[in-house]
């Protein structure tokens, strides 16, 4: 009863961890099949499209596709860091994309 217990409750211990891209692209495939969400600081650098930005940090640069409605509220730039959190779009002979499902924080 004691480990059913603590199974349930591990996921509100366990913190969230912050990701570099660089581990992003070399997990991808783990990461999207367990529909994990990652943090990730960096600085959106482009915007690409309609919704996908160019996101880098000091390891790689990925692709971001960011709705509008999850955009800050304060207006950015390239200089500002950011940190986001997304999940990870991963199909094979894809590039790897990160779809943002919270909002962008840029405090």
């Amino acid at each position: 009863m004691k480990s059913l217990l603590l199974c349930l409750l591990l996921p509100f211990f366990v913190q969230d961890r912050t990701y570099t891209i660089g581990e992003v692209m070399r997990n991808a495939r783990q990461l999207h099949n367990d529909s994990t969400a990652v943090r990730v600081t960096g600085y959106v650098t482009k915007k690409l499209r309609d919704n996908n930005y160019l996101f880098e940090d000091k390891t790689a640069e990925i692709q971001v596709d960011i709705d509008p409605r999850y955009l800050p509220r304060k207006p950015f730039s390239d200089k500002d860091a950011v940190t986001i959190k997304a999940l990870v779009q991963y199909e094979i002979n894809k590039p790897i994309t990160l779809k943002v499902n919270q909002v962008v924080n840029n405090d």
